[in-house]
């Protein structure tokens, strides 16, 4: 890694100029959509340019005047860092400057900032001290279509601002065919009070949809003629014979989670000494959320002259991202996220930049198996965090809170029952002052914080800092080498087996 400079330009050569992507011959009918509809769905396919090209569109045409600034949330961290990064280049700012993000522990904004990359989680965050998010003239939700926990809720809060700042444009970005839906979600209220005022179906300035076309290239898509018993070797082994006998391009390999990417990693690393010694070499690369931002950057560096990078990622480079130079593409059945159709099938349309190939390591009856669309996180999660801060912002009836999806009456009831028994909730389902409030300022899981907040009270505030800090990270606080795995396999083993005392140093 040590070849790689990140103080050189991000954007690769390989990227087309501005004026060249899809999105550009539809900015004058986006901007006039946006300044006369407060609501407008955008649906374009990866690589149409909507995550950099949209907010620099409405930067220029003026939205940005009298102090305001536009937001463009992001799912996850790596698109708000890698999106923001590039637009700073192409707007011929500082990062931080005129352009800038913000994600959880790391603000690089400033008071000039007039386009804002953030996660879902962010922009939610600052509802808590600004409900009306009166700062922002436009909020973009990027990406809108993966469904995430916190883009769900954000949509609701949106809806719910609109009626107080219909002022405020809205913008939501797909890349599929769930526009009418999305519409319909900040619309349906709108369009009601027009016809019972005029006795006809109006509302045609509440919202409108946009389809862009994308820039897309051929993929060829093959499958496993039988299902694989052992997963990860076989995609270890596709990834070596994609290397030996495939033209030259970088590989992109989807995994689980961060335990088998560094199982990949240290598997190619370590048989990749015995290829010919002529051949060219394989640089394996991770990418998941545990990494710091600058670690998720080598990623989208070009690799070294006779070297091939192998990219092994969780879902966090499904969309938004472009890693250019990716030509072979390899995913599994057996990814903890391969739930529907739309997976698969968006990843089969990365081909943003050249021609490729993905290899399904399952049988095509397996992928035609599969549902049209995975169930939303808002259904199958813990909802106490998003309940907490929904309290915080002072929505207290949960139950008539606008949410994209609802989510079902058996979740939201056990998580305010553990809420009530955090002493986070009252009796009558109300935020406690001051412990109910300040769990709420936190951004970590109640229990967690409920602990953080107790801690002083029982003298253990350190070691409970020491726990929370580890809990937190999202990645390991072990250093593994790999001479030293199975060594701390076994110290881990015996500290689990501590009967007593407690972790003071780490």
């Amino acid at each position: 890694m040590a070849d790689f400079d990140l103080a050189t330009s991000f954007i690769p050569s390989l990227y087309k100029p501005a004026s060249l992507l899809p999105i550009a011959k539809h900015r004058e009918s986006l901007l006039y959509t946006i300044e006369t509809h407060a609501v407008t769905i955008v649906v374009g396919q990866t690589g149409c340019g909507k995550s950099t090209q949209l907010p620099q569109f409405l930067e220029k045409a003026g939205w940005c005047s009298e102090g305001k600034a536009i937001a463009i949330t992001q799912p996850r961290r790596v698109a708000a860092t890698t999106v923001a990064t590039r637009v700073a280049e192409e707007f011929g700012c500082t990062l931080g400057q005129e352009v800038g993000y913000s994600i959880r522990f790391e603000d690089v904004t400033s008071a000039a900032t007039k386009i804002k990359f953030l996660t879902d989680g962010l922009l939610l965050r600052e509802a808590l001290v600004d409900p009306l998010l009166s700062r922002y003239s436009v909020v973009m939700v990027d990406e809108a279509h993966e469904r995430s926990l916190s883009t769900d809720v954000l949509l609701g809060v949106l809806r719910k601002i609109h009626k107080r700042r219909p002022e405020l444009r809205i913008i939501v970005s797909s890349a599929t065919l769930q526009a009418e839906e999305f519409l319909t979600f900040f619309t349906a209220e709108d369009t009601a009070t027009a016809k019972d005022a005029s006795g006809t179906e109006s509302g045609k300035d509440a919202g409108a949809i946009i389809s862009l076309e994308g820039r897309m290239y051929p993929v060829d898509i093959l499958y496993t003629e039988s299902p694989a018993e052992d997963y990860l070797e076989m995609a270890i082994q596709t990834v070596f014979d994609i290397h030996t006998k495939e033209p030259e391009g970088d590989i992109l390999v989807f995994l689980t989670g961060r335990e088998e990417i560094d199982k990949a990693v240290q598997a190619i690393s370590e048989r990749s000494a015995q290829l010919h010694p002529r051949a060219e070499t394989m640089m394996p690369l991770p990418l998941y959320a545990g990494l710091s931002t600058d670690q998720q950057m080598y990623v989208f560096e070009p690799a070294p002259e006779n070297t091939r990078k192998v990219i092994f990622s969780t879902n966090i480079a499904e969309a938004s991202v472009t890693i250019d130079g990716i030509i072979y593409h390899r995913n599994t059945h057996r990814n903890a996220h391969i739930k529907s159709l739309s997976n698969p099938a968006g990843w089969a349309s990365r081909a943003r930049t050249t021609p490729g190939k993905c290899f399904r390591l399952y049988t095509e009856s397996d992928y035609t198996s599969l549902p049209q669309s995975s169930i939303p996180e808002i259904q199958r999660s813990n909802l106490a965090p998003v309940i907490l801060q929904l309290k915080a912002l002072g929505i207290d009836n949960i139950a008539r809170f606008g949410f994209f999806t609802s989510p079902p009456a058996e979740l939201v009831i056990r998580a305010l029952d553990l809420l009530a028994a955090l002493g986070a909730l009252d009796t009558y389902a109300k935020l406690t002052r001051p412990l109910g409030v300040r769990m709420a300022e936190l951004a970590i899981e109640p229990m967690l914080s409920k602990a953080l907040l107790s801690a002083s009270s029982f003298n253990v505030l350190s070691e409970m800092l020491t726990i929370a800090a580890m809990t937190s990270l999202g990645g390991s606080v072990w250093i593994e080498h790999s001479d030293e795995r199975e060594r701390l396999g076994d110290e881990r083993a015996g500290n689990s087996r501590l009967r007593k005392g407690t972790i003071s140093r780490c």
